[in-house]
């Protein structure tokens, strides 16, 4: 017998109002991340989460060499349509050592039940505080999108990063992350990642003034609850570098 499927209008009305209320500061005012983790809309209720995610870049431009980002979280599926996560990020930009940068605080929202309609579907928002007075807060609001078709898993996120406060710059970021995967075995799945950063609204950018990165990805269980994703991503822009890393370790539990 089928599971009924339960309706949630009042957790898309939830997450709508949020939105509409992160709107007016999206457009009035922490740049985007080039390289980023791709999130499944999926929550897991009763789940904690401990991760660990990190990005570094290669380039024989100082500039755009060994930039680095790693972020420590904890997350909990509250319910079966919200997950909030508490994140400390650190980075490493160029000519300068790790430092802690901010913190972070994200909700994920499930719209829909998995199957339930032909795209699942769910939201993110997250704010960051930076640690630094003159280095910007920001804001992400990304639209995540999942669908299984046979053995292949695809994901998307598009949205925006909006730097807010005193000391914020110009309009939002826009990207767009796109992951596929051949679900060939519980511990490796083998696949692709496309992210791009096509910057700020109003400004006039071409393909090579963009940030677009692809290459090849790896995901799977190391063992039970432990989880990894690695990717190495080519820079096929001028703006981008010439490669990055990027590496997530999950491991769950429940209590």
């Amino acid at each position: 017998m089928n599971k009924p499927i339960k309706p949630r209008p009042c957790k898309i009305l939830l997450a709508l109002v949020s939105v509409a209320c992160a709107a007016p500061i999206l457009m009035t005012s922490e740049p985007a991340h080039a390289v980023d983790k791709i999130y499944s809309p999926q929550i897991v209720q009763g789940e904690w989460e401990l991760e660990y995610f990190g990005t570094n870049t290669f380039d024989h431009q100082h500039d755009k060499n060994n930039l680095q980002e790693h972020e420590i979280s904890v997350g909990y599926g509250v319910t079966d349509w919200w997950a909030p996560e508490f994140y400390g990020v650190f980075e490493k930009q160029a000519g300068e050592s790790i430092r802690l940068s901010g913190f972070e605080f994200e909700n994920h929202f499930q719209f829909t039940e998995p199957g339930e309609y032909w795209l699942d579907s769910g939201l993110l928002l997250a704010y960051i505080h930076t640690t630094h007075r003159d280095d910007p807060d920001g804001l992400e609001v990304k639209l995540l999108l999942e669908k299984q078709t046979g053995r292949f898993l695809h994901r998307a996120n598009i949205g925006f990063e909006q730097e807010v406060g005193s000391h914020a710059q110009g309009g939002p970021d826009r990207v767009i992350l796109w992951s596929t995967r051949y679900l060939y075995d519980p511990h490796f799945a083998p696949g692709f990642e496309i992210q791009s950063n096509f910057g700020k609204p109003g400004e006039v950018h071409g393909f090579n003034r963009q940030e677009h990165y692809i290459g090849p990805s790896a995901y799977g269980q190391i063992v039970p609850n432990l989880k990894y994703e690695a990717a190495y991503l080519f820079g096929v822009s001028n703006a981008a570098s010439k490669g990055a890393v990027r590496f997530l370790l999950e491991y769950e539990v429940f209590f």
